[in-house]
Formats: structure tokens, sequence, C-alpha cells
């Protein structure tokens, strides 16, 4: 509903419509015509012009308001009472309704406010036109305004414009056929004396007549048997291509030609500014290149990739989206009578499954791409994105961070160029690791560029892994990725603020830029070692970039290339967000995680993936690893603070006893030795065989050491 407000020297309504909404003015014209005013006194009056009724003071316009807004009329009647701009007769004169209604507009108006205006339902016939609207009526047909529209702009019924018409005598000339444009290579042209046709929307338009002599063109089939290069049409109607139809049942016609056909209106008709950017892409001459045709069809390779096209910039998501539109209604937008109903559509699809043609196709788009600028893939992201399965066929689980949850998933492996654009995906079944699936990738990738330059890979944590680093630089991969696990602070003094013009946008960063850390350990060099050396270890060693934000956080961020300033390091890493920001937007835009069908395929035999007995038993060896762990530094803890460990126990006087016997076995070097008789009778005399004690000696009075005396030397 349309509310009305006065367009100059609000004062004037003394407050009246202090309740209602305000709304954008509507653009007037300077030019009023003098003979359409409808003057209510003398100095206020009308004009009804394009469906708007605009109210006058003198030459300054008060109000407007649309003539279909019955409510908004009557409020303009009662403000002008309210105003004492006109008196009551005059306003029901000018108005065309009596004075009793006019009182009574203004009493439901004190009573209920705007709400007392509304019109109430009556039964029966409806009432007829005004003359005012009458007169819009007759300049609306003359324009070529349909029925239905008229009626909406009135608000009444389609019956009543129609029984109006009837009653003014206003009858539709029924268009003929329309006209073919003559062709460019050696066309029809027109004759020497023939005239252009009048384009007039009102006149009936007489067909101009064939020349003496003109034969239409009739496509012969090939000698082959096969389906004609070329897409010929012997229909002459946009509306109706049944001659076409018959060509294609047999079997010449590969594809039907786009035909276009003048109409009032067409809705949806703004998703054909887009056919420009479809030619740019090269998607149909992709396609056209990698499946070549679907063989003689009304509904041809062309116009299946069209029709999909358009539908997405539409949001039909399914092809079963497509029983929510009429196929006559979609049919004008594709230059055809009808769009391909969910059958013809899934059928289509089945063909162009049946080649197992995909990877051809995404890989040519992406030469494609390349090929207009190689620069794109100077930097290439790459991440991982998990389609959920909600069906019934066993699947293989996998995490979905946004919702942290393990499902039946399966995980597509997304490459992104340096504007954030996708390049390729590739699905992994098996749910693999990015660590597993990034260098295959990236081996496309290199078939794909060529081997003369460097390609730098951004990836986030998912794909950190000292050795695939170092493999990665050895094929010519530059590498820019976060650093995996804990890592201690570092002091915010070795921080600072750095800025650098990126893209004619200034960047900001509070950087600690180190040039060498360690990452990790690489497996040993196969050299010959020595019996009894090691094999010397080998560490990778990569330049840090450290990030500090806000909330006291720090981000490191590893390359291998000392050629990018530190800037321009954090904000190639930071830039992977458009790629999660494409996931979410195609997700909830275009079903980028739906199934155009059901149904599943088994896996190749040879196909190697972790046992999930595996995996189950090593996630339990990991949590009783680190329960022990746990276990041993709490007990360390309390054996520190343990009183028992101040007081001698038995096993001290144990030891004192072996020291003490071990001492007895070394006799002085002045003394003889002992006989071998007392040798045997005092066992304390008996050469020792263990080990000798490394304890310090004790000086308890306790220990003695046995000595031989004078008579029993003698």
């Amino acid at each position: 509903m349309v509310l009305c407000e006065p367009l100059g020297g609000g004062d004037r309504t003394g407050g009246m419509i202090a309740n209602t909404t305000t709304q954008l003015l509507l653009p007037l014209e300077e030019d009023v015509p003098a003979d359409g005013r409808t003057p209510i006194n003398e100095s206020v009056w009308f004009v009804d012009h394009d469906g708007y009724r605009v109210v006058f003071r003198w030459h300054e316009p008060l109000y407007r308001v649309a003539l279909s807004d019955t409510v908004h009329l009557r409020l303009v009647a009662v403000s002008l009472r309210q105003s004492q701009l006109a008196t009551q007769a005059e306003i029901a004169r000018a108005f065309g309704h009596s004075v009793v209604t006019q009182g009574r507009w203004e009493r439901r108006y004190e009573e209920l406010g705007i709400d007392g205006l509304m019109p109430k339902r009556s039964p029966g016939r409806p009432r007829e036109l005004a003359k005012s609207q009458e007169a819009l009526v007759r300049k609306w047909f003359g324009a070529g305004v349909s029925n239905v529209e008229m009626a909406r702009r009135l608000g009444v019924g389609e019956t009543t414009v129609r029984r109006t018409l009837k009653r003014l005598g206003l009858r539709r000339t029924p268009r003929t056929r329309q006209r073919r444009l003559p062709g460019v290579d050696g066309g029809e042209t027109a004759g020497a004396g023939e005239k252009p046709i009048a384009e007039d929307s009102g006149v009936a338009h007489e067909a101009a007549p064939q020349r003496p002599g003109a034969v239409e063109a009739r496509p012969e089939p090939p000698s082959d048997g096969s389906a004609c290069a070329g897409s010929p049409t012997i229909d002459h109607d946009p509306r109706d291509r049944s001659g076409d139809r018959a060509l294609a049942r047999q079997g010449l016609l590969a594809d039907a030609v786009p035909m276009f056909a003048d109409a009032e209106s067409l809705p949806r008709a703004g998703v054909l500014l887009a056919v420009p950017l479809l030619v740019r892409h090269g998607l149909i001459e992709a396609f056209v290149k990698v499946y070549g045709s679907l063989h003689p069809s009304f509904y041809g390779l062309r116009t299946i990739v069209v029709t999909l096209f358009l539908a997405a910039l539409l949001r039909i998501k399914r092809p079963e989206q497509f029983k929510e539109y009429r196929p006559e209604d979609l049919g004008p937008i594709l230059g055809l009578d009808r769009t391909p109903e969910v059958k013809t559509v899934r059928r289509k699809f089945t063909r162009l499954a049946a080649q197992q043609c995909g990877k051809q196709l995404m890989e040519e788009l992406a030469r494609r791409r390349i090929a207009e600028d190689e620069d794109r893939v100077a930097f290439l992201y790459v991440d991982g994105h998990v389609r959920e399965y909600h069906g019934k066929f066993p699947l293989f689980q996998a995490k979905k961070a946004q919702r942290q949850v393990v499902t039946p998933a399966a995980t597509d492996t997304w490459v992104h160029d340096a504007d954030g654009e996708p390049l390729l995906v590739v699905t992994s079944e098996i749910n693999a690791k990015l660590t597993q699936v990034l260098e295959p990738i990236l081996a496309d990738v290199r078939r794909l560029v060529g081997d003369q330059r460097r390609i730098t890979v951004i990836f986030d944590r998912g794909g950190f892994s000292p050795k695939l680093f170092a493999r990665l630089i050895d094929a010519g991969f530059d590498v820019i990725t976060y650093r995996k696990g804990k890592v201690r602070k570092l002091a915010a003094g070795q921080f600072a603020v750095v800025k650098e013009k990126i893209d004619g946008v200034w960047r900001e960063y509070t950087l600690c830029d180190r040039p060498r850390v360690r990452v990790g350990t690489l497996p040993a060099e196969k050299t010959r070692r020595r019996k009894r050396g090691k094999a010397k270890k080998r560490y990778l060693w990569m330049r840090e970039v450290r990030v500090l934000r806000d909330d006291g956080r720090q981000t490191p961020i590893l390359t291998n290339r000392q050629d990018l300033t530190a800037v321009m390091v954090s904000y190639r890493i930071f830039f992977r967000w458009r790629q999660e920001n494409y996931f979410k937007y195609m997700a909830e835009e275009f079903a980028l995680d739906a199934l155009i069908e059901y149904g599943a395929e088994d896996l190749p035999l040879p196909t190697d993936c972790r046992n999930p007995q595996y995996l189950r038993l090593t996630r339990q060896v990991k949590v009783a690893r680190a329960e022990v762990k746990r276990l041993e530094s709490e007990l360390g803890k309390q054996a520190e603070t343990n009183a028992e460990a101040a007081r001698p126990t038995s096993g001290d006087s144990r030891s004192r006893m072996r020291n003490s016997a071990s001492n007895c076995t070394r006799p002085r070097r002045k003394s003889n030795a002992c006989s071998e008789s007392a040798k045997r009778s005092r066992p304390e005399c008996r050469p020792a065989t263990g080990r000798r004690s490394s304890r310090r000696r004790s000086s308890s009075p306790t220990r003695s050491r046995w000595r031989p005396t004078k008579s029993r030397r003698n």
C-alpha cells in the first residue's frame, strides 16, 4: 500500500496525517497539460496523469497518490477538508462522490484514523469504473497495455476491465505471425520496391507477400546418416516449434535454433544479461570440444548448457525444481517454445555422465582460463570441502569443521587461482587428508601450467608436514602455510607495524619477520654408515612471519620465499578466506553440496585406504600414552613432596654392607697376602668377583677392615 504525503507545506494538514508513514517522493512532470485539470475551487485543482492524481494549490503540488489506492484517495479528500482548503461540496463534486459520503469519511477518520477509511467488501456485482478511470483505460488501451496490467493499476478485477472495454467499443486486433529476419549468409533480402513494416502495437501488421520463385530452404539429411552439423530450422513463429521437433524426430536436427518473439512483458528476462559472460567464458565451446553432441535432438548440447546456466542464475538448484515453473514461461527466455522438463534434463545428464569426460571438461576450462591470464596461477589456494551425505549407502566418515561432528561424507579438494576463483576440483571418496592428495593435484596443475615457472601453493594447517614441504620445494613449488602446533610466544618488543600498498589498498600488520627457523626433521640420507656411528640428522629451515593480532594472539606463517615482503606473505595467507567464503556462498545460493540423482557406485578394487579399525586402535593407543605421561608426571610431583624421602631406609643399610665387603677384599700393599687356609676360613677375605661399587665410602664406626695378626703370620 502506497501512502500519500504532502508535497509542500506540511502545516496545511494541521497534524492530520501524523500517524501515517511517509514515502519517497516520485518525480513530477514539469509541463502539466492545462486541459487535463479538474478544478476544486479557484485555488485548488488536480490532474489525473499516468495512473496518479496530483493535487495542486495554485501551482504548488500538495499530494500525489495512485488512482488505484482507494484508501489514500479518501485520505486526500479528508485532508483537503480538514486543512480548510475546500468545502465538502467542492471536494465531493470534484472527486465524484456525495456530500454525505464526504461527511461520513471525516467522522470515521476522527474515530478510527486511517483504518476507518478502509472500504467494506460489498456482495454482488462490482460497480462500474468512474469516468476518470475510463479515460485512463482508453489511454492504456491505445498504448497496448494488457487487461491484467490495467486491472492491477486500477485495483479492480480483470472482468471489470474487459466489461468496460466492451462498453466503450474497444477491441484488440490479433497480430499476425512475425516475419523472420533475413539470413546473414546469402539469405532472403527485401526487394527494391518493398517498404519496411511499421512497428505499431495498436495496428495489425500485414504479412509481406513472398517473392515469386522463392523457395523455403529445407535441410537435407547427411549421407552417413548422422545428425547434420548445422542447426537448421523451418519454423517462423517462435511460439510454435513443431517443425523443428519433427526434424529432430527424423534425426535431421542436432540442436534447436533460438528464436525470440516480441512480448509485452517477460518475467525473469534479466538473466539474459549474463549471456555475454557465458560467451566470453567459453563454456559452450568447451562442452562441444569434449562431448561433441548429444545425438539428434531438439534439446541439444548447447541448449542444455544454456538451460543449466540460466537456471542456476534463477536459483533453480536441482532438476526437480523445474516442476515449480511452467515450461511455457521459461521457454521464451531460451528462445524456445518451452523448456525441457525434469525427465529430459535427467536423461541428458545420464548421457553426459556415461561418457566419463568430467575431468577432461574441467581441465579444458582450466586451460582456457590460464591462457587468458597466466598470472592468475602465480598463487594457488588449495583447501578441502566436506560434502555431507544423509542417504542409506555406507560411506566413509569425515569431520565437518563447521558443526564439529563426524558424519558420512565425501571430501572435495578445490584449487583456486590468485583471485580466489575456482580452477580445479578433485573428489576423494575415501576422504584422504590434504597431505595425501596435495602432490597428485599439483602434478595435474604442473601439466596444465608447464615446467617453466614456479607456483606458490597456499593452504591451511591440514597440509602441514615438513617432509611434504621438502618434496614440494624440490618439485618446483613454493609454500605458504600456517605453522601447526604449540610455539613459544615472542616478546611484544620484537614486533613492528608495517604498511604496504597492495592492489591499490594499504595493508597494515604488526609483524615479526624471522628469516630462518627450524621447522622439522627430515629423513636421513641413504649413505653407508659406520659400525658404531649414527646417521647425521637433517632439518628443514624456513622463513617465519609472525603476526600479532589485536587480541594478543600470535599467528606464525611459514614460507620458503625470501623475495616476498612480510606484508605480502601475511596478505596472501589471509586472502585464503575468500575460498571459505566461496564455499559458504555456493552452498547457500547454488546448493553446492546437493546430489543431482540418487545412487551409488562401488570403488575400484585396487583402491587402497586405511583400515578403520586401525585408526580406532591408533586413537586408543594415543589416548593411553597420554594418560601414562600424565600419571608419571603426577607421580614425580608427589615423590618430590613426600616426607619419607628424607629418612634413611633399609635399602641404605644394605648398600653400606656391600661397600664394606668390597673394601675387605683389597688388603694393604705392605702386608703379605693371607694364607690359603685363612682365605678359605674367612669368606670376607675371598677375592671379589663382582663389579666394583661406585658409592662413596661410609665413615660409620661400625665399619672395620680385617688385618692379619703377628701370631698368625708366624
